[in-house]
C-alpha cells in the first residue's frame, strides 16, 4: 500500500516535458496570431492614412484662386498629372495623379477633345488619384520583437473638379468684360448709414467696418476692443462677401523677460502683403509674460510678441530685419524710442507707473509694464499685428452721412486721400518727412484735379456751423467722429501695389503681381475707416456753456455716452473730438510712454446755440494731468465736475474755467475706487476741501479741491494708495 502511494506522488519527467511542449506550442500560436493582428492593424492604419491623404489632396486641388496657370498662385490649369511622396507615421506614401481634361461641346456632352483649338481652359478635370505604400516595412511589436513585411497596398479615388468652384471649395473669380464678377454665393448685408459707411473701391467693390461700436471688455483697468472690416462686391441689390478681417485691440499688464536660453523669444509682427497676412517668424528676442490672469486671454500673446529686436535664423524669410515694415511693430517710432545696447538692444521701450503716477522704464528681467497691441486673425488664430496708425480724424454733426450723396462724398474723400498717401510712399518712407501725412479735406485742392472739401460744421462761418436746437427742434444731437487708419506698407507690399497699377494700365490682372482677383490698388492698400464716436474724448470751449458735450468713462458694450451735444444757453461753441492715433486710442488706455501727447489727434466742430451770440465770459483757467499710481485704477476713468466751475475731461487730464468773481469755486474728482483699499487724490498745488471713501457711501471715492484765485500753470492730480 505504501509503495503504491509513493509511486503516485508528483509528475514524471515525461509529463513535465509534454506540458512544456504544449505551452510552447500555444505561445508560438499566440505570438503568430499577435503578429498577424499587428500586420492587419498596421495595414488597416496605412489604408486609413492613405484615404486621408487622398482626401486632403483633392481638397487642396480644389482651393485654386484663379483659372489661368500661375507659378505662384494655385490655379485650375495647374492641376495636372504627376507624382509626389508624402511621409506619415514613419511610412512613405506615393501619390499618383492622373488628370484628364473635359470640354463642353455644343451637343450637350463633355469630351476630351477641344471643340475649338483656341480654347485654353477645360471645363472639367477628371482626377484619378492613387495613394500607395510600396516597400515592405517593419513594425515593432514590443521591446524585443518586430514583425517584417507588413505588405504593400494602395487606394484609388476618382473625382471631378470644375473650373467653376462651389461654396465648399475656394472661390474662383473670373474678371470678364466690364465689371462682371463671379464668386461663391455668400450673401452679405451691408451696414446702415450713418454708423457704418461703405467706402467704394471701384469695380463694384466696397469696404466697411462692420462693428463701429467696438465691444469694450473690461478686466481691472485693462480693455479689449473688437471690430471687423469686410470687403464685398455689389452689382445688383444683393451683395457678395469677399473678405473679412477680424481685429482686436487690447491693453495688458506684462512682466519683462530677457532670453537666456535657446527657444526663448516671440513672433515678429503679422503683416499684410496684399493677398494675405504673413505667418510671422519666431525669433530669439526680449519677450514678456502676462502679469495678471484677470485680463484678456490674448494678453499672453500680446506680452510675449510685442517686442522688437532679436535676430533671425533665416535671413531669406519674409521677416527681413532690414525692412522695418516687417520687423518692427511700430516702424514710425523715433530712434530714441528704442534701446541701443545690452540685452534689450533693438527693442522699443516699455513703461509702467510708480505709486506717484510717474512713468518708469522697464529695463530689467521681472519688471512690470503696460502694453497695448493690435491682433488680426490668421488661419483661424489671432496673431499680433503691427500697431494701428490713424492718419486722419473727421467729425460730423448728427445730420451728416444720412444721405447717399453725403456717403458718396465722404467715401470719395477717403479713397482720394488714401490713394494720394500711397502715391507719396511709393519710393519708400525714408525719403519723406517721418511720418507721412494724409491730406485733409480742406486741402484736397493741393492734389491735381481735386477741389477742396468743406464738411459741415468744420469752419466757424455762420452758414457752416451746426445749430442747437437742430432743424427738427431737438435741443441736443449725437455728434460723430471717424478715423482713417493706414498700416505701414512693407517693401514687398509697395512693390506689389506699384506692379498692380502698371499692370492694370496695359490690360493685365492682379495675378501678374501675385495678388489675384484684384482690380484696383485700393483693394490691397491696408486702410480702414472706423467709427470712433464712443472712443474719442469730447470737450467744448467755453466749458459746459452754451453747449455741453457728454464725455463719460468708457464702459462695456458702449453703454456710456460720448459726443452728445446739448444746449445750455445761447452763444457760440467750439467742440473738439480727440483720440490717440495708435492702439491706445481703441483701448482707452492711460498714457504708457512719454510720447503719448504727441500721438494725439483732434478735430474741431463749430456750433451755434440759440438765435444770438452772447459775449464770452471773463475768467481764468485751471488745468493739469490726472495720473494713477495704483494698479487696477485707470486715470482715464476719473471724472471731473465743478461747483461754480466749468470743467472738461481730456485724454490725459482736465481743463476748468472759473468766471471772475465766482463764489468758492471748487472741482470734485471721483470714480477711482478699488475694493479693499482706501485711495487718495493728491495735488501739490491745490488744497483739499473734502474727501469721501468707499466706506463712507458705498459708491466710490471722491475728493473736492478748492480752486485758486487766478490762473494755475499746473494743477496735476495723482491717485495714490498711501496718504498724500
Amino acid at each position: 500500500m505504501k509503495a503504491r502511494m509513493l509511486s503516485q506522488a508528483g509528475y514524471t519527467l515525461i509529463e513535465v516535458l509534454v506540458g512544456i511542449l504544449i505551452f510552447v506550442l500555444g505561445m508560438m500560436a499566440l505570438a503568430q496570431m499577435q503578429g498577424n493582428l499587428t500586420k492587419s492593424s498596421a495595414d488597416s492604419n496605412a489604408r486609413t492614412v492613405a484615404l486621408n491623404i487622398s482626401e486632403e489632396t483633392v481638397e487642396r486641388l480644389r482651393t485654386f484662386s484663379q483659372v489661368t496657370a500661375s507659378n505662384d498662385v494655385a490655379a485650375f490649369n495647374n492641376i495636372v498629372s504627376g507624382t509626389a511622396t508624402v511621409s506619415r507615421g514613419g511610412l512613405d506614401y506615393t501619390v499618383t495623379s492622373a488628370v484628364t481634361d473635359y470640354y463642353y461641346h455644343s451637343d450637350g456632352t463633355f469630351q476630351t477633345t477641344k471643340p475649338d483649338p483656341d480654347i485654353i481652359n477645360a471645363n472639367l478635370k477628371r482626377l484619378d488619384l492613387t495613394v500607395s505604400w510600396g516597400a515592405p516595412q517593419s513594425f515593432q511589436v514590443d521591446q524585443n520583437t518586430a514583425t517584417s513585411d507588413l505588405g504593400t497596398g494602395s487606394v484609388t479615388v476618382t473625382d471631378l473638379i470644375s473650373s467653376f468652384t462651389i461654396a465648399s471649395g475656394a472661390k474662383s473669380v473670373l474678371n470678364g468684360v466690364g465689371d462682371s464678377l463671379y464668386a461663391p454665393p455668400v450673401n452679405y448685408n451691408p451696414g446702415a448709414n450713418p454708423d457704418i459707411i461703405s467706402i467704394e473701391l471701384g469695380q463694384n467693390k466696397f469696404k466697411e467696418s462692420t462693428t463701429p461700436l467696438p465691444d469694450i471688455i473690461r478686466a481691472d483697468e485693462l480693455v479689449e476692443t473688437r471690430f471687423d472690416v469686410v470687403t464685398y462686391s455689389q452689382i445688383s441689390e444683393e451683395a457678395t462677401f469677399l473678405r473679412r478681417e477680424e481685429f482686436r485691440a487690447l491693453s495688458c499688464q506684462c512682466t519683462l523677460r530677457i532670453p537666456d536660453a535657446d527657444g526663448e523669444g516671440g513672433l515678429r509682427p503679422t503683416i499684410w502683403e496684399g493677398y494675405e497676412y504673413t505667418e510671422a517668424e519666431f525669433i530669439s528676442k526680449p519677450f514678456g509674460e502676462s502679469a495678471d490672469n484677470l485680463q484678456s486671454d490674448f494678453c499672453s500673446l500680446c506680452c510675449r510678441d510685442h517686442h522688437d529686436g532679436g535676430t533671425s535664423s533665416d535671413p531669406e524669410t519674409l521677416d527681413d530685419s532690414n525692412d522695418p515694415g516687417r520687423s518692427r511693430y511700430s516702424p514710425f517710432r523715433s530712434t530714441s524710442d528704442y534701446h541701443t545696447e545690452g540685452a534689450l538692444a533693438g527693442d522699443h521701450k516699455h513703461y509702467n507707473r510708480n505709486r506717484q503716477g510717474e512713468l518708469v522704464l522697464a529695463e530689467s528681467d521681472g519688471d512690470v509694464y503696460v502694453e497695448a497691441c493690435r491682433m488680426v486673425r490668421k488661419n483661424g488664430f489671432f496673431r499680433i499685428a503691427q500697431d494701428l496708425r490713424q492718419e486722419g480724424l473727421n467729425a460730423f454733426p448728427a445730420d451728416y452721412l444720412d444721405q447717399e450723396s453725403e456717403v458718396s462724398e465722404y467715401s470719395g474723400y477717403v479713397t482720394t486721400a488714401v490713394s494720394a498717401y500711397e502715391d507719396a510712399t511709393e519710393d519708400g518712407y525714408e525719403l519723406l518727412a517721418n511720418p507721412p501725412s494724409l491730406v485733409e479735406p480742406q486741402n484736397l485742392d493741393t492734389l491735381a484735379g481735386e477741389t477742396a472739401l468743406i464738411f459741415p460744421a468744420s469752419t466757424p462761418d455762420a452758414e457752416n456751423r451746426t445749430t442747437l436746437p437742430t432743424l427738427t427742434g431737438a435741443t441736443s444731437q449725437q455728434l460723430r467722429s471717424r478715423g482713417i487708419y493706414i498700416d505701414y506698407m512693407s517693401d514687398v507690399l509697395r512693390d506689389r501695389i506699384i506692379c498692380l497699377e502698371a499692370a492694370l494700365l496695359i490690360g493685365g490682372t492682379g495675378a501678374d503681381c501675385d495678388v489675384p482677383n484684384v482690380g484696383s490698388a485700393l483693394e490691397i492698400i491696408p486702410f480702414y475707416d472706423v467709427q470712433l464716436t464712443w472712443l474719442s474724448r469730447w470737450t467744448e470751449s467755453p466749458d459746459n456753456t452754451p453747449v455741453d458735450v457728454s464725455n463719460e468713462p468708457i464702459e462695456s458694450d458702449n453703454t456710456h455716452d460720448r459726443g452728445i451735444a446739448g444746449k445750455v444757453a445761447d452763444g457760440e461753441s467750439t467742440i473738439n473730438s480727440e483720440i490717440h492715433k495708435g492702439n491706445l486710442g481703441l483701448t482707452g488706455t492711460d498714457p504708457i510712454d512719454p510720447r503719448y501727447s504727441s500721438e494725439l489727434t483732434s478735430y474741431n466742430l463749430y456750433a451755434l446755440a440759440g438765435e444770438y451770440i452772447q459775449p464770452p465770459p471773463d475768467g481764468y483757467f485751471v488745468s493739469g494731468t490726472i495720473t494713477s499710481g495704483v494698479p487696477g485704477v485707470r486715470a482715464a476713468d476719473v471724472t471731473v465736475t465743478g461747483s461754480n466751475t466749468a470743467c472738461n475731461r481730456s485724454n490725459d487730464g482736465y481743463n476748468c474755467f472759473i468766471e471772475t468773481g465766482a463764489n468758492n469755486p471748487r472741482i470734485e474728482i471721483a470714480n477711482y475706487a478699488k475694493a479693499g483699499f482706501t485711495l487718495y487724490a493728491c495735488s501739490t498745488t491745490m488744497t483739499i476741501h473734502g474727501q469721501g471713501h468707499v466706506a463712507d457711501n458705498g459708491v466710490g471715492n471722491w475728493t473736492r479741491f478748492n480752486m485758486p484765485a487766478g490762473t494755475l500753470d499746473s494743477g496735476d492730480i495723482v491717485i495714490k494708495q498711501d496718504s498724500c
